[in-house]
């Protein structure tokens, strides 16, 4: 355990320290699978490390050989299921050989699985029934995330542009009982999910909602992998993202977390306060997927949109409101990753000052007393106690992921490689 100061942690020595820690656990017990709560984050974190400490590669073979202990036992997802054991394996890979047999055999699962989902979700559009669940389409759990995982290298096209179909399929506007709406209005989650919401919407998250499947869209659509009606799809989902965007005179655009089907057909757009700044919901994960989408078909205006946007994060009054969290899925660090990551496309400055300034935040709330240094607060009603775990989506290994891409100069990934932030849809 290094030693520091109270006050001297910076971003290079916290994320060592995080390192540490998940390694000196590499063999403990994990709440649950998937990058979410499982071993495959702390994988990532040590795999990413190393890169230039091969001395690691033992420890990452545990916690994939932890995670797979998980794989009869739980869903496709990218993030809460077997996708986040291929996904880790396949960024720990350092030839063709490397985990060849697993990741064989969770290509071949996957398949099977995405083949079964999209097989319902055709027959639901073929019969005519609204409301596509979100845990069909979406990056946590849905076909989206898979997507992202089959374009990973090694890539399997034929997985990919089913994936794409899909997604173009569901760009298609449908007829409710409220009237047209878009092809991704949902029901309410499950009310085991969230107990509290029961109304059907059109979801605008990253993680959750259409702005998931217009990064898809937009990073094919890059890497040359298209299907028909492909382009189509991306200018129905990213003009729908734009026509809802609330703009603050003083500081810049913004985006609600969600829109009813009222809200929708509404004759003028109504005003709605903007979501909270974070990679699941709010303007920091839509912006990104509207800049993938500007980068990907020539339109200048959706980039613009996504640095304007980015920019008024931090100028509106109360814009880091409600983020209390240090992790990555609607905390500080899912931000800090996404301000730098457009920062640096853009080569703007002011932006990456911004994501260092919040990587400093993340290392002054390091508390070293705890187990891994980031304790986050409970969420009612799905998590009663608060987190303080060696894990991706909202533990330490994600904070620490973001933290040493703060503090090692900008590296371009190595060719093959899948960029860890992949994950989140952000590459």
């Amino acid at each position: 355990m290094t030693a520091a100061p109270a006050g001297r942690w910076d971003a290079g020595t916290v994320a060592a320290e995080i390192a540490a820690r998940v390694r000196d656990h590499a063999t403990g017990d994990f709440a649950a699978a998937g990058l979410s709560m499982g071993a495959s984050g702390a994988a990532l974190l040590l795999s990413e490390l190393s890169r230039n400490d091969p001395g690691l590669r033992p420890t990452v073979h545990a916690l994939l050989a932890a995670e797979a202990g998980y794989a009869g036992a739980r869903g496709p997802g990218l993030i809460t299921g077997l996708g986040s054991l291929g996904f880790a394996a396949k960024h720990a890979a350092r030839s063709p050989r490397d985990y060849a047999t697993v990741r064989g055999r969770v290509d071949a699962t996957l398949r099977h699985r995405l083949k079964t989902v999209l097989d319902a979700e055709y027959g639901r559009m073929e019969s005519g029934v609204p409301g596509a669940d979100r845990e069909h389409f979406d990056v946590i759990s849905g076909v989206t995330g898979l997507g992202r995982y089959f374009l990973a290298e090694p890539s399997d096209p034929e997985a990919v542009h089913d994936v794409l179909r899909y997604l173009v399929a569901l760009t298609e506007p449908v007829r409710a009982a409220a009237g047209p709406l878009p092809g991704w209005f949902s029901p309410p989650w499950p009310a085991a999910l969230d107990p509290r919401r029961r109304e059907w919407v059109l979801d605008l998250g990253l993680a959750h909602g259409i702005a998931g499947p217009l990064a898809l869209l937009s990073l094919c659509w890059t890497r040359g992998l298209r299907v028909p009606g492909h382009d189509t799809a991306i200018r129905r989902i990213a003009r729908w993202l734009m026509s809802w965007r609330q703009e603050d005179p003083d500081a810049g655009p913004g985006w609600p977390g969600t829109v009813s089907a009222d809200q929708e057909l509404a004759a003028t757009r109504p005003t709605l306060g903007p979501g909270r700044a974070s990679w699941c919901y709010g303007a920091p994960g839509i912006a990104r997927a509207l800049q993938l989408a500007g980068v990907a078909l020539g339109e200048d205006a959706w980039v613009h949109t996504a640095a304007q946007a980015m920019r008024a994060v931090f100028a509106r009054p109360g814009g880091l409101r409600g983020m209390d969290d240090p992790g990555l899925c609607h905390g500080l660090a899912g931000l800090a990753r996404i301000t730098g990551r457009i920062a640096d496309e853009l080569a703007d400055a002011s932006l990456s000052a911004r994501a260092d300034e919040i990587a400093d935040r993340l290392c002054a709330r390091f508390d070293p007393g705890t187990a891994f240094g980031f304790p986050t607060a409970p969420v009612l009603p799905l998590r009663p106690e608060p987190l303080d775990a060696p894990t991706f989506l909202e533990g330490a290994a994600g904070v620490a992921l973001v933290l040493l891409g703060r503090s090692t100069p900008p590296a371009g990934t190595a060719e093959g490689a899948v960029p860890w932030d992949a994950a989140l849809l952000l590459a």
